[in-house]
């Protein structure tokens, strides 16, 4: 069965075919979570709130203190996108906005910085 995140510590989670996307609930709540194809397990994920980025590594470390790797350039993944919307629905979410290009703009990185990238979220390195 797909996952939404399991809790931190350990290695990060690598997603590819990711999004970012800011979400308001029925309560008000608003966040952002990323979710996308976990490499792994082979099956979609999202994550608990987003807390911070870091470009240089492309790793996220949300509110539970988990941490994913963004690997490749984002997309949507088949698996990950029924997972996301099932999690939409548990969660009452009223409105999106994918965000995704606020944290990876594909048309501003060079061939060389997107293979650095690459390098670092599927070689099992740590920030």
């Amino acid at each position: 069965m797909p996952n939404s995140e399991v809790a931190g510590g350990g290695q990060p989670v690598t997603l590819r075919r990711w999004r970012v996307v800011e979400v308001v609930t029925r309560h008000g709540g608003r966040t952002r979570h990323v979710w996308g194809h976990d490499v792994v397990l082979d099956e979609g994920r999202v994550s608990s709130p987003v807390v911070n980025f870091t470009l240089a590594t492309m790793t996220v470390v949300t509110s539970s203190g988990s941490r994913y790797r963004l690997g490749g350039l984002p997309a949507h993944s088949r698996k990950g996108q029924p997972v996301w919307e099932e999690w939409c629905r548990v969660n009452e979410v009223i409105s999106e906005r994918d965000v995704t290009n606020e944290y990876m703009d594909p048309d501003d990185v060079s061939t060389r910085q997107f293979m650095a990238l690459n390098v670092s979220a599927f070689s099992g390195k740590t920030e």
